[in-house]
């Protein structure tokens, strides 16, 4: 059996309600910006609450479905169903930790340890997830996947499909006053610039990039 990546697109419009108080539609359309600019608008607070919040799929699209990728192995799962599986997580643990005082009433006012240590087990879990231990101890993908961009011999951007620390070492010195002596594999240590470079964590663009590689 093969391993194939399907997929389907939908397009939606994002539409966002909140209450603003103002002098005027334009004064509350200028806070709207402005809040949103700041990244506040999703605050949900009382001087602005959030009305509504949710993507609406456009009228008359066809749904179809298309193969994308012939994988060996399935890639690690994009951040968007890693924030559904805490999601998830979280209700469990809140279902269950009702669930167990409904019990408890019921059986006059005695909650049972077993149905608390369940609880308590999925709070943990769902704790684990939304601190992202749980994610990254059981979603690391394999293989790590690195992507550098390199214009003129000078490291433009690097971007990973986890989150690293990256150095970049040259040996290209001419003269340079700031190297230093860089350990090698087989002993000894050369001169060479070394400067930290920012990673940019964009699992989508990486996977996007190996799939383009694999359909090539």
């Amino acid at each position: 059996m093969n391993r194939y990546i399907v997929q389907y697109g939908l397009d939606y419009a994002h539409r966002v309600l909140m209450g603003i108080e103002a002098a005027s539609p334009e004064e509350a359309v200028l806070k709207a910006q402005l809040a949103f600019d700041e990244g506040a608008i999703w605050d949900d607070t009382g001087l602005m609450p959030l009305l509504f919040d949710d993507y609406e799929e456009k009228d008359d699209q066809c749904l179809v479905f298309e193969v994308i990728a012939n994988v060996e192995a399935w890639p690690a799962p994009d951040a968007s169903v890693l924030k559904l599986r805490r999601e998830a997580a979280a209700m469990r643990a809140c279902s269950l930790l009702v669930e167990a005082y409904r019990r408890g009433e019921e059986s006059g006012d005695s909650v049972a340890w077993e149905d608390l240590d369940e609880a308590h087990a999925a709070a943990l879990a769902a704790q684990d997830a939304l601190d992202g231990n749980h994610c990254r101890c059981q979603t690391a993908p394999e293989p790590i996947r690195v992507y550098v961009g390199v214009e003129g011999g000078v490291v433009q951007g690097v971007s990973a499909n986890v989150p690293m620390e990256l150095v970049v070492v040259d040996y290209d010195i001419d003269g340079a006053r700031d190297a230093v002596p860089v350990p090698q594999a087989g002993g000894g240590s050369s001169l060479a610039c070394v400067v930290d470079h920012a990673v940019l964590v964009d699992p989508e663009t990486v996977q996007a990039l190996w799939q383009q590689l694999e359909l090539g």
